[in-house]
């Protein structure tokens, strides 16, 4: 079973929505989306680790679904780490994918990513997952980044979402 690390840290997310979404939201708070939905991470309030550019571009593509005359928005949000498994850490990675297999062979079936993290969460008390994501499967240049990496935060513990504001907000093919 991976371990995750305990962090007191903060960082800046960023989370791209449809305008009536972040609405409710600013009055409310965030819902995060429930185990078992395929989600990239699991259960979690999903933001882009100090990547507003990311943001924009995921409400404008996914969330406005490219329609013309959607409004998308962007929240900004102090997020604390606290108890984190983080993904971006190659040996943790490795040991979620050994967990994965063994997972599998008991089990006798494939399970998604998003599952094996969602136990492997559960089982540790993960505050937040932060993982990496190349969208477009583009090539890495000799130094092993890309302006493409996407740096995904699941929030799991609602009450490390410290803060939210609209920070920006436009409507879509206009």
């Amino acid at each position: 079973m991976p371990k995750a690390n305990q962090q007191s840290n903060t960082t800046l997310g960023y989370h791209g929505t449809r305008q009536e979404h972040a609405d409710e939201i600013m009055k409310t708070h965030f819902k995060p989306t429930k185990p078992d939905t395929g989600a990239y991470l699991g259960e979690g309030v999903y933001f882009f680790d100090n990547q507003l550019s990311h943001a924009k571009k995921w409400a404008t593509t996914q969330a406005g679904k490219r329609q013309k005359g959607t409004i998308v928005a962007v929240i900004e949000s102090e997020v604390k780490y606290g108890n984190l498994l983080n993904l971006t850490d190659t040996d943790t990675f490795g040991m979620v994918e050994k967990f994965r297999r063994d997972f599998e062979q008991k089990a006798q079936k494939k399970v998604s990513l998003a599952t094996i993290i969602d136990i492997a969460a559960e089982k540790t008390a993960v505050d937040v997952v932060k993982a990496c994501r190349y969208p477009y499967n583009t090539l890495l240049d000799p130094g092993g980044f890309s302006a493409d990496m996407e740096i995904i935060l699941a929030v799991r513990a609602i009450g490390n979402i410290l803060s939210k504001q609209v920070i920006w907000s436009e409507m879509i093919g206009f």
